[in-house]
């Protein structure tokens, strides 16, 4: 559901983009939003909603064009044009009401909530510093009437505060800000001059509008903005919880994802129960008549997920005793709707040394495995893919003694009780296989209390030692030698060919050092950046010995920089041509390294996706000053 509301989102600002197009209008990126494309190269995959800003008077003439361009079914609000509405910000939403018509969901990704984009006003600080103390003084002594006002002084008095926020027009002013956090707390405010020009920022599958030196704005609102925040925010996580409860209330169960059935839950447990009692027998049977033998049956889907059943695999492998299978079963692309698409099947995809069989051909119920694992959750829930039925957990129930579900999917433990990561993490615990499994394998402690928590508050307080004892952890059931080095072969066995495939899949003893650049970096220092560049190769040419050096440059260099400061363009441009003579750098114009970023060593340079990708899979990372 999050990623259908990110879809309707991305719709909106699409309209409000064409809007601003049309009216020579600028917008930027902010907030969350900016920091997700700068981190993420897309939204923060905790977060929710998109925020952008624009100049008063830009903003004044959006939403006056708004009213006359924007769809019918849009609502535009702001204090002034929308009553009721208390806001100091605009928004544009989709709609008003929750709207699950086929019509509507057709037209919005399959989400039925209300969807929007705020959008933030800039306003000019006064430049003399006495008229600025007067103005934050008259807005705070209005702000501080909201308390005690009734509904009709409370939109007088919004009116008033907005006006006073509006009077410095940004033209005027060498510095802007966001009014209301500017007036409370001094923060929020930013020179004029780093909105000067536009930079278009990757975002998911699309652009986002930012002021090019972005990195100076996130440093002044955040400081290290590079560091993950899961907590904080302006509002309860996700944005449509509060819609989704009542949809849920409305028809009795959540149409758009998997509700806990108690029966397949009391199932589970029967299972439980009666594979403890055999268990209980077994140790009353003579050893020479107790088998040892067992079959084991894994049910890997997507290629890039064997990973996390792999090292299972090797132990179970390893055991003499044991016949294993590794049936890849093919998936499907599926719609909100439940249409399926595309049939998928990724096994050429797995590694050669697996000797993979035919899911179609294996017969399930003579068979009979002793283990049969699992890494689908969803059986039917699911809303982007989807497998056959005969494979849903609940039905291979009838063909093993115990079946076994590995999440397919890493995910980080909540930092906190109640943190943006546990509302995203709860969503894919409650799912089928979950109930059904008889054990559900965890990769780290964290991570395991978390579901025997989830679970025990959805299912009740007398069920915390059955969750205790179906949440096991990897570590206790594999031996370490088989959890080490599973990643790094299997990358090394699907990476495919490039041109620089030579260097990283045939290193020598140098490491491979990524420096990245971006156009925020050369427009934030000028001069002092080309001069960083220099000083940089220096230090990679004396250490030639040692590294290899990948100049990796932001794509929006080359696209946007001749336009903004063509003689700071070619001043990059002869450092490139120096740079390509040196004997131990290489440049990677097309960005083909970022296809091999898990072998990469090390990383330098700029604020980026990819230095938050080095963070994630543990490669040092070192950003780049200026002044060092």
């Amino acid at each position: 559901m999050m990623k259908r509301y990110w879809a309707a989102q991305l719709k909106v600002l699409s309209v409000i983009d064409g809007i601003c197009e049309r009216h020579n209008l600028r917008w930027f990126a902010d907030y969350g939003t900016l920091i997700g494309a700068v981190r993420h190269g897309g939204y923060i995959p905790w977060d929710d909603d998109l925020d952008i800003c624009m100049f008063r008077e830009d903003w004044n003439i959006f939403f006056e064009a708004a009213k006359k361009e924007a769809p019918e079914s849009y609502k535009i609000l702001t204090i002034r044009n929308t009553p009721g509405y208390e806001e100091i910000t605009g928004r544009i939403i989709n709609s008003s009401t929750i709207n699950y018509s086929q019509k509507h969901l057709a037209e919005n990704f399959g989400c039925p909530y209300t969807v929007g984009v705020d959008i933030f006003p800039l306003d000019g600080v006064y430049d003399d510093q006495e008229k600025e103390n007067d103005r934050t003084q008259r807005a705070a002594a209005l702000t501080s009437k909201l308390v005690d006002s009734n509904e009709t002084q409370k939109r007088k008095l919004l009116l008033e505060i907005e006006e006073v926020y509006s009077e410095c027009p940004c033209e005027n002013a060498k510095n802007v800000a966001l009014m209301p956090f500017f007036i409370s707390s001094g923060n929020h405010i930013f020179p004029k001059e780093l909105y000067e020009n536009i930079t278009r920022l990757s975002f998911e599958h699309t652009f986002v509008n930012a002021a090019a030196r972005y990195d100076e704005i996130l440093e002044l609102d955040y400081g290290d903005f590079m560091k993950v925040n899961k907590s904080g925010g302006m509002h309860n996580y996700p944005v449509y919880a509060e819609q989704e409860k009542i949809l849920k209330n409305n028809i009795g169960r959540n149409p758009y994802r998997y509700t806990i059935d108690y029966v397949e839950l009391l199932t589970s447990v029967q299972r439980y129960v009666k594979r403890a009692a055999s268990d209980i027998a077994c140790q009353n049977i003579a050893p020479q008549k107790k088998s040892n033998h067992e079959t084991v049956v894994f049910l890997p889907c997507k290629a890039r997920w064997w990973h996390t059943m792999e090292p299972l695999w090797k132990q179970y492998s390893s055991n003499e005793n044991t016949d294993v299978y590794v049936l890849p079963i093919f998936y499907y692309d599926c719609d909100y709707n439940g249409n399926i698409g595309e049939k998928h099947d990724e096994r050429h995809l797995f590694p050669d040394y697996l000797n993979i069989s035919d899911c179609e051909k294996f017969d399930f119920e003579s068979i009979h495995p002793d283990k049969i694992f699992i890494q689908v959750p969803y059986d039917g829930w699911c809303t982007f893919m989807t497998v056959h039925e005969y494979f849903y957990s609940a039905n291979l129930l009838r063909f093993t003694d115990e079946l076994i579900y590995i999440p397919y999917m890493e995910m980080d433990a909540p930092i906190s009780d109640g943190d943006k990561t546990s509302a995203a993490i709860s969503v894919f615990i409650e799912q089928e296989a979950v109930i059904n499994a008889d054990r559900i394998i965890l990769a780290d402690e964290k991570t395991r209390n978390f579901y025997i928590s989830h679970m025990t508050e959805l299912c009740g307080n007398d069920t915390t030692a059955y969750w205790e004892q179906k949440a096991v952890l990897i570590t206790d059931l594999v031996e370490k030698k088989y959890l080490e080095n599973t990643k790094n072969e299997l990358e090394k066995n699907n990476t495919g060919k490039s041109e620089l495939s030579s260097l990283f899949e045939n290193k020598d003893h140098k490491k491979i050092l990524i420096y990245h650049i971006t156009i925020s970096f050369l427009l934030r220092g000028k001069e002092k950046s080309i001069d960083k560049l220099y000083r940089s190769l220096s230090v990679f040419e004396e250490n030639g010995d040692k590294i290899i050096v990948v100049f990796l440059p932001q794509k929006q260099i080359l696209d946007e920089l001749p336009g903004i400061d063509n003689t700071l363009y070619k001043k990059y441009i002869d450092f490139i041509e120096n740079m390509k003579k040196s004997k131990n750098c290489i440049y990677d114009e097309k960005n083909e390294s970022e296809n091999y970023i898990e072998r990469w060593d090390a990383y330098y340079g700029d604020s980026s996706p990819y230095a938050n990708k080095c963070v994630n899979l543990n490669i040092p990372v070192m950003l780049q000053s200026i002044t060092i």
